[in-house]
This record gives structure tokens, C-alpha cells and sequence, in this order.
């Protein structure tokens, strides 16, 4: 399957943009379904963390799990689905906007 390709633009500085986008506590602010993600693992994300996120799909909850594969603040961070009923791969990358100097 070709990949899907999506690019916002968003006023904020990179380090901000990448905390709030690969925080899976915060997906149901952005991701149409889900209701619940979590990291199983305190602490600074490291590859292998494991990645669960419900989302309702169907009339029923239902839970991913999704594993980190790679991690770059505020650079980029990817996971793989390894359970559930979306089983995706998933790659982040933030990059800062280029400004304009009216002088």
C-alpha cells in the first residue's frame, strides 16, 4: 500500500510541536476516534516502549499496541503496529518553517 502523506502548519517552535504530537495521551485531540493512549513506560520514551491507544471503531473500544522503532526529539519518532485492528507505521517528523526577514 503507498504511504499516506500529511503536512500542517503550525505556529509553534519544533520542541513543542513534537512533545504534543507524540504524546499518545494527547492523540484524541488530533486523531478522529481515539479515546485513550498511553506509553507503558514511565519516563523518557526509548525505543521498544510499547504504545497502546483505543480508539472507537465500529460501535466497540478497541486497543493497538504500537511499538516505538525510533525516537530523535524534536526531530522525528516512528512506530509500528504489533497488535489490534490497525496495525500501522507510523513516522513523525517536525520541521521548523522557514522566517522571513522584512529587513
Amino acid at each position: 500500500m503507498a504511504p499516506i502523506t500529511v503536512s500542517t502548519d503550525i505556529d509553534r517552535c519544533a520542541p513543542e510541536v513534537f512533545a504534543y504530537a507524540t504524546d499518545p495521551t494527547r492523540f484524541h485531540e488530533w486523531q478522529s476516534g481515539v479515546v485513550d493512549g498511553h506509553l507503558d513506560s514511565p519516563g523518557n520514551p526509548e525505543p521498544g516502549a510499547l504504545c497502546r491507544t483505543t480508539r472507537r471503531i465500529g460501535g466497540a473500544n478497541r486497543t493497538s499496541t504500537s511499538e516505538l522503532t525510533h525516537i530523535n526529539p524534536p526531530a522525528t519518532w516512528g512506530v509500528r503496529g504489533i497488535d489490534g485492528p490497525i496495525r500501522a507505521i507510523v513516522d513523525v517528523t517536525v520541521e521548523p518553517l522557514g522566517t522571513t526577514d522584512p529587513g
